[in-house]
């Protein structure tokens, strides 16, 4: 039996193969990130004269490059085992290799795979992976979107600090944002008619603001506490701000209509995976999407509820040392969707979910902070949906909480 580690890059790969006896067939060799050095890949095993049933191939689950390479091997037959970074870290530690280079990298990869002691990491069929692909792009447009909210609240408390006392108060509301893409500060808006406001907001759907309103914004405007310093650059720093925020959250609203689309029956009869966690009150699709992305349709590639725990990282790093001790934080490894997901979804059962609301007010009332007590409804949550998506069952709190809530 042979193994093959191979160390994924952008342009090109690492590759080093070893025997049963862990020693070097070759030495290691790079072959570019192509369909010529795929093929070439190819070559070199029919001159070693390697059948692909007596080679095991291994790489890290990291980033996008290793799919090309991981397809093209299962497509010729071979068998390619996807390697949590996390364990093979550990492996390298303890082959007490200290540099870390992309020959290192490929023979601890192929060590590991010597020893059998290692874990497949999920390999998601084509509905999971776009799934995933969506879920993780919303993630990061919705962290910029909240991310452009602060700065531009910041910078309308500065150039119109008065604002939020107006009838258009909420910045982010349709009729708000075209009065300040088009007047982005107070020096702006009191120089402006109220009849030019006024055709701005008529055409909006559900806009109630009439003539009197405007007046006072204008007028609010004309005695704002702004020094009018740097209007002019400001101004047009608020416009841009705003223009990023419509058009992030105009592609979260595409993306939540793909991710609806994907989970949604085409017929009576049919269903989608994992439909029955949506009986959990306070878990809708996006929290099922994110689910989905991370552990795949059935939940299966998780042996327990513990090891789903990892995966999220909710979970507290411990460190002692003789008499020093640190404060436990939570480790927040694996993907920061998910738990943000969670996180939100555990927020939304303290109002939907009796159960979930119990359970909080518990681990309140034995001395845990909030946030605390949010994440321990959020484990609660995860642990649940990884049994329900194993079992196919609805959510039935009486089978859940069968002793008491913890």
């Amino acid at each position: 039996m042979f193994y093959l580690g191979i160390d994924v890059a952008n342009k090109s790969h690492k590759f080093l193969l070893v025997s049963d006896l862990g020693e070097k067939v070759a030495p290691a060799f790079s072959l570019d990130n192509s369909s010529d050095g795929f093929k070439s890949l190819l070559e070199r095993f029919q001159k070693l004269q390697i059948a692909a049933p007596n080679l095991l191939c291994g790489l890290e689950a990291t980033g996008n490059f290793r799919e090309n390479i991981y397809e093209f091997l299962t497509s010729n037959g071979f068998k390619v085992v996807l390697l949590n970074p996390f364990y093979t870290n550990k492996f390298r530690e303890a082959l007490r290799k200290k540099a870390k280079t992309d020959d290192i990298d490929a023979l601890v990869i192929a060590q590991l795979l010597r020893t059998g002691e290692y874990g497949n990491c999920l390999v998601p069929d084509e509905l999971v992976l776009t799934i995933r692909e969506l879920v993780k792009l919303r993630y990061e447009f919705i962290k910029d979107l909240l991310n452009y909210k602060r700065q531009s609240l910041a910078l309308l408390n500065l150039v119109f600090p008065e604002y939020h006392k107006t009838a258009v108060k909420n910045p982010f509301a349709v009729a708000s944002m075209n009065i300040l893409q088009q007047f982005p500060t107070a020096k702006h808006l009191a120089n402006v008619k109220v009849k030019h406001l006024e055709k701005l907001v008529r055409h909006i759907q559900g806009n109630n603001f009439n003539c009197d309103e405007l007046q006072r914004l204008v007028d609010t405007a004309k005695n704002s506490c702004y020094s009018g310093k740097a209007h002019t650059a400001r101004g047009e720093n608020l416009k841009m701000i705003l223009s990023l925020i419509q058009s992030l959250s105009n592609n979260i609203q595409k993306l939540d209509a793909q991710i609806q689309d994907i989970l949604s029956p085409n017929g009576p009869n049919d269903s989608f995976p994992g439909e029955n966690l949506l009986s959990i009150d306070g878990v809708g699709k996006k929290t099922l999407a994110a689910v989905l992305a991370a552990i795949g349709r059935d939940g299966k590639s998780f042996a327990n509820a513990k090891a789903f725990t990892g995966l999220i990282g909710f979970f507290p790093k411990i460190y002692q040392s003789g008499e020093s001790q640190r404060d436990n934080l939570m480790s927040n490894r694996g993907p920061k969707y998910l738990r943000w997901h969670l996180y939100m979804a555990a927020v939304a059962s303290l109002k939907h979910n009796p159960e979930m609301r119990t359970l909080y007010h518990k681990k309140v009332s034995q001395g845990k902070s909030h946030k605390q007590a949010i994440i321990c409804v959020a484990k609660k949550l995860a642990h649940m949906m990884l049994s329900m998506l194993k079992s196919g069952q609805p959510y039935n709190p009486a089978r859940v909480f069968v002793n008491s809530t913890s």
